[in-house]
This record gives structure tokens, C-alpha cells and sequence, in this order.
């Protein structure tokens, strides 16, 4: 149904009466794109057939239902570490456009989708403007 992205350290409230996943990626555990999926998989608790690639990625990403919930939170830490130890930077844009448009899925979708980081990584990965 919607997505909002939130940054951190900003006061946030989670709506009573719903069933809530929280999770959080940790940019230390994503230094290579292997590790990115790794992580995806384990904090979002993809599924077995998950294919450890973009397109796979942005399959689960754009599904979550197995999760069972009305509502996601997921807290971004450490975005700069992502894809760090990757030999290029083509590889972190490749995985952030496809975040993006994974989040942008959310605008129409039954579970409400929250992203908690720091400003200037969500305003690569969303069409949202913050101070």
C-alpha cells in the first residue's frame, strides 16, 4: 500500500493493531555483493529458492508475503560499506537501482514498507527529498 522511508535518529511511531517485521541491514555485513544477498536472505528471511542475483533479489524484495505481516521496518546501517570491497563502483549502482525499484513496488502493495537510514542514502534509493 505504501512505502516511507525514514531517516535515523528521527522519532518514528510503528501503528497499533499491526502485525510488524523488524529487521536491520548492516552495511558491514555487505562489503561484496555476495554478502549483500547473504544478508538480504538472512535478515528478510528469503526464501530457499532465493537465486543470489538482481533479479532474484528484486523478486523477493517486491513479494515479502511469506513474512506474514502488515508492515516492515527496515533499518539501514552502514550504507557507505555496501559493495566496499566490490573491484567497482558499477556493481553498488547496479544493486541500489535495483533497491530502488523494488521500493518503488511498495506504492502499490498490501504491506506497508518502512526504510530507516541516513538521509543521503535514502535519497539515492527513493524519490523522497529530506532536509
Amino acid at each position: 500500500m505504501s512505502l516511507k522511508a525514514i531517516p535515523v535518529n528521527e522519532p518514528f511511531s510503528i501503528r497499533g493493531g499491526s502485525s510488524v517485521y523488524l529487521a536491520t541491514l548492516d552495511g558491514n555485513r555487505c562489503k561484496t555483493m555476495d554478502d549483500l544477498f547473504e544478508e538480504f536472505a538472512t535478515v528478510l528471511k528469503f526464501p530457499n529458492y532465493f537465486g543470489q542475483n538482481l533479479d532474484a533479489l528484486f523478486d523477493c524484495l517486491t513479494d515479502l508475503e511469506w513474512l506474514g505481516v502488515d508492515g516492515i521496518y527496515l533499518q539501514v546501517i552502514h550504507p557507505a560499506l555496501f559493495c566496499s570491497d566490490e573491484s567497482d563502483s558499477i556493481t553498488l549502482e547496479k544493486f541500489l537501482d535495483v533497491f530502488k525499484q523494488s521500493l518503488l513496488a511498495f506504492e502499490h502493495h498490501p504491506i506497508h514498507f518502512h526504510l530507516i537510514a541516513e538521509k543521503s542514502f535514502l535519497q539515492r534509493v527513493t524519490h523522497s527529498r529530506f532536509a
